[in-house]
């Protein structure tokens, strides 16, 4: 008999979640943390609202895990010079190099997990989550 889909993918997303934590630990970070360093690498700062969306973490998970950042200078605040009721979160020049450092590892890892197969793989996460 065949593993339910759930069961699957939740088993699926602990082994990914402590691989790639193994690379992140050294760091001092956690997957949130570096979900953050992710979504800020490619932008020029984002609302705690656009971080909700792309790390999926709530709120106030959100909140401890950008302070956390913000005490070790790996991000900062800044008041959106567009909306001055809205706060901005920008990825440090230390916050930069971290992630540099580390997209290689978290890449390699995530290959190694997808196999050859990969392509196919991230195409079914992709067209889940967007449903």
């Amino acid at each position: 008999m065949r593993e339910p889909l759930t069961s699957a993918l939740t088993r699926a997303a602990r082994a990914v979640t402590a691989r790639v934590e193994q690379v992140l630990s050294p760091e001092g970070l956690t997957l949130d943390q570096w979900l953050v360093l992710v979504a800020l690498a490619g932008e020029r700062g984002l609302t705690m609202s656009d971080l909700t969306a792309r790390t999926t973490a709530s709120g106030p998970t959100l909140t401890r895990v950008v302070d956390r950042l913000v005490a070790t200078a790996v991000v900062y605040r800044e008041v959106d010079p567009e909306d001055r009721r809205r706060v901005r979160v920008y990825l440090s020049p230390r916050g930069r190099a971290l992630h540099k450092r580390l997209a290689t590892k978290v890449d390699d890892v995530e290959a190694e997990l997808l196999g050859r197969s990969g392509a196919k793989v991230l195409d079914v996460l992709h067209r889940l989550g967007a449903e």
